[in-house]
């Protein structure tokens, strides 16, 4: 494959009626950046059921869409979905996981984690081709399990080598892994499979200003929760943290992150 690939990660904020902006309003907002920015291969994490629908109609043009409710439920329950750009890549195969001692039982709890974790994964090919060149994962780690968070990226990491085991393909991860760099969670997964971050060729000055989750409060500086990954295949040519307001509001209450990634044959 040889590739220039747009990725996004984006944290879109559960619908909660005391924010300071709701979801009513947000949803535009984040329409109008995933819009602007036309991203190949975008994850989501804390779309709900009538988020997804939302969006999924809005986008539909552009986008085909693929989730797995977290919890066995069609009232309830929350998706890391996958956007694929339709005229860039076509779903070859898909399936989900959940992050836990038992990942075929949807809505089952992992470790230590507080609630229920699934990863959602992608394999794609290019245009209208029936031969697979990529693997898109896209997950959301537990907020307050870090036995749950190492886990859980250690689970993904596996799926990983046991998919490229039976065809090896190169691969992208997204997601909030609610954790910093400096925490030792990435090793977890890299000590398994080569991966490298979109924070990896940044210069100091900007990695002092990689905040992603903000609480709606904005600002910059600050280390980041939110992930785009790659196998050694891909090159990042470029990251950026949007921080965009839009009607003075902000679209979540985190930032989302958007990588351009090389992959090339040689």
């Amino acid at each position: 494959m040889n590739a220039e690939i747009k990725v996004m990660t984006f944290n879109l904020r559960v619908a909660v009626p005391s924010d300071p902006f709701v979801w009513d309003q947000r949803k535009h907002w984040v329409a109008q950046i995933i819009e602007e920015h036309t991203p190949d291969l975008l994850g989501t994490q804390e779309a709900t059921l009538p988020m997804l629908a939302w969006l999924t109609e809005r986008l539909s043009p552009t986008y085909e869409v693929y989730g797995v409710n977290r919890v066995a439920s069609d009232k309830v329950g929350e998706f890391s979905a996958v956007f694929i750009k339709k005229d860039k890549f076509s779903i070859t195969n898909k399936e989900s996981f959940m992050l836990s001692e038992t990942p075929e039982i949807i809505g089952s709890m992992g470790w230590d984690a507080r609630c229920e974790r699934i990863c959602s994964w992608v394999e794609l090919s290019l245009g209208n081709d029936t031969e697979p060149v990529l693997r898109f994962f896209n997950t959301h780690l537990d907020h307050a399990g870090k036995i749950a968070r190492q886990e859980g990226l250690k689970l993904t990491a596996s799926k990983i080598k046991e998919l490229n085991e039976q065809r090896p393909l190169p691969f992208i991860i997204t997601g909030d892994f609610n954790d910093v760099p400096e925490s030792g969670l990435l090793e977890s997964a890299t000590s398994q499979i080569p991966m490298t971050s979109c924070y990896d060729h940044l210069t100091e000055m900007e990695t002092k200003h990689t905040l992603t989750f903000h609480g709606y409060f904005g600002g910059s500086e600050g280390r980041p929760i939110d992930y785009i990954l790659s196998s050694s295949e891909g090159r990042f040519l470029s990251t950026s943290i949007i921080r965009n307001q839009i009607e003075n509001g902000f679209p979540s209450d985190h930032y989302p992150v958007l990588s351009t990634l090389q992959f090339s044959n040689s």
